[in-house]
């Protein structure tokens, strides 16, 4: 079982999380003998811990509301509706959880959109933090960790560490979007992203040992240096307290006690 899956039965402090820690150490201290060689440490999201389940069979289990049918994955459900009446009894029905973030497809922000709009629920719902949705009847051991929920919260934003060739020495930033560390990697390369990509690397943490190749037909470098062009369609995370390091890594502590951004 590896840290993701024990994050999600076990909870975000369990041993076998807390054991990635001492892997990257022991690649550190490898690392150290290799010329040129760069290390980035990178987590796609956060983890929060969770106690509390939302099943949409009881919630949407009343009158109109039953015709409706979830599709959920953690702490999102996507509510597939028949026709305008079932999709206001689901509504009614999951407004009355407190904490709990609902939008209609009509007015659902941009960047919670899939990239196939066809697998975008009528409507979109989000769970309060420390619940997260479960569909069908079959009972399953409950999770202890659950990731989904907005990429602004404390708990959803990931950790970013770099360290090593074309790195800049002691550099910091409070936090990284998590579509510009692909461009960060390429630039360590020397090697220009792929076209039409929404990220960019960010100046700050390089070295400046790896100049920008030049950028491929196409890509946002080609039209407006430092900007993306275009939206993506899945929320941009953040990943906090990114550090670029050079000789030496900072003390790996556990998750309970990684400090993250505000």
């Amino acid at each position: 079982m590896g840290p993701m899956r024990s994050a999600t039965a076990r909870g975000p402090t369990h041993l076998r999380v807390l054991r990635t820690d001492r892997l990257v150490a022991r690649l550190l201290k490898a690392l150290d003998g290799v010329p040129q060689s760069a290390l980035v440490v990178v987590s796609d999201h956060g983890m929060a811990v969770v106690s509390r389940t939302l099943r949409t069979r009881e919630i949407l289990g009343v009158g109109e509301a039953r015709r409706a049918r979830a599709v959920s994955t953690g702490a999102v459900s996507n509510i597939y509706c028949p026709d305008a009446r079932a999709c206001s009894a689901a509504e009614a029905a999951l407004r009355r959880i407190e904490g709990l973030t609902l939008f209609r497809l009509d007015r659902l922000p941009e960047g919670l959109r899939y990239g196939v709009p066809t697998r975008t629920g009528d409507l979109v719902a989000i769970a309060p933090l420390g619940a997260y949705f479960v569909d069908g009847t079959r009972e399953t051991p409950p999770a202890r960790g659950m990731h989904g929920y907005r990429p602004e919260l404390r708990e959803m934003q990931g950790i970013f560490f770099a360290r090593g060739a074309g790195v800049k020495a002691g550099a910091h930033r409070d936090t990284l979007r998590a579509v510009d560390v692909a461009p960060f990697i390429c630039r360590l390369l020397g090697i220009a992203p792929a076209p039409d990509i929404d990220g960019v690397a960010p100046e700050n943490l390089l070295a400046g040992t790896h100049p920008a190749p030049p950028p491929a037909s196409g890509s946002p470098a080609a039209t407006d240096p430092g900007r993306p062009s275009g939206t993506t369609p899945y929320p941009a995370g953040l990943l906090g307290q990114g550090w670029a390091l050079n000789d030496r890594p900072p003390p790996l502590r556990s998750p309970a006690t990684r400090a993250a951004p505000p």
